[in-house]
């Protein structure tokens, strides 16, 4: 087994570091590809970090699509047989990145169809069996290179939300597998969420900036148009058609939010890019 893993930065927090680290030292390669502005201070990153290192790209913020695709093409080209996909907000909880790798080793002999592996995510890890599931996130994410090779790129134009989900459905319609290992367990923050109550009611807002609103609704309603027969229509709902309340009602910036899912709207109904 020889993995390539890949991050994607933007505005990365001080632990930033800490979290590569949880799963740096058991990969052969690390690409860092840094959206954040130049003139930005670099991250900290420890030195059992910087030793794996082997590419580190910094300039103009193209959301992760494209490093997907860089990430997977030098895995293929440069003798890499996976390639792990991370946040910068994620990391592995101690012990468990090895034995997940372990395991995806033992599971690969026995894979004959196109296979991703995902593990475990805010949850202790504990030794059982793998367990077939409908999709991944893109954080703590491992792609045998014969999966990338048969399943094709990633989708770089959707940008960031939904390039998991897109993947995932076309390795499913490819009779693929996502298979969860509970001996990988992940922890991983998401958004910024807040929580107000409405009498007995106390809903949840991920509470993302103007441009992920236009993202999250413009591919969201592109997916469900591509691919009717996996996409959930309560996600579409929730995602997209309920966001004005959650923007009205408990988050700020609501003008320029609103502009942008209106935006996001127009660009899903219509498929443009």
């Amino acid at each position: 087994m020889r993995t390539l893993a890949v991050v994607t930065l933007y505005h990365p927090s001080p632990q930033v570091g800490e979290n590569i680290a949880s799963y740096a030292t058991g990969v052969d390669g690390l690409f860092i590809w840094n959206n954040t502005p130049p003139g930005s201070p670099e991250p900290a990153l420890p030195d059992v970090v910087q030793a794996k290192v082997v590419r580190y790209r910094r300039g103009e913020n193209v959301g992760i699509g494209q490093p997907l695709d860089e990430a997977a093409r030098m895995a293929m080209e440069e003798g890499y047989t996976h390639l792990l996909t991370m946040d910068q907000d994620s990391r592995f909880i101690p012990d468990s990145f090895r034995a997940y790798l372990e395991e995806a080793v033992r599971l690969d002999a026995e894979e004959d169809k196109p296979v991703v592996y995902v593990p475990l995510v805010n949850r202790l890890p504990f030794d059982g069996s793998p367990q077939v599931v409908d999709s991944f996130i893109t954080s703590g994410t491992l792609f045998p290179v014969g999966t990338l090779r048969a399943v094709g790129p990633f989708c770089a134009k959707l940008v960031i939300d939904g390039i998991d989900l897109e993947y995932s459905f076309r390795l499913r319609a490819m009779e693929g597998q996502i298979m969860r290992l509970p001996q990988g367990s992940l922890q991983h923050a998401l958004g910024y969420p807040l929580r107000k109550r409405f009498l007995w009611w106390m809903p949840v807002s991920l509470n993302y900036p103007p441009a992920r609103v236009y993202y999250i609704a413009r591919n969201f309603l592109y997916l469900k148009k591509q691919y009717p027969q996996y996409v959930n229509p309560s996600t579409v709902r929730k995602l997209v058609w309920q966001r004005p309340f959650y923007i009205l009602f408990m988050e700020k910036r609501k003008v320029a939010k609103l502009r942008a899912w209106v935006r996001g709207v127009a660009d899903g109904w219509r498929c443009r890019f």
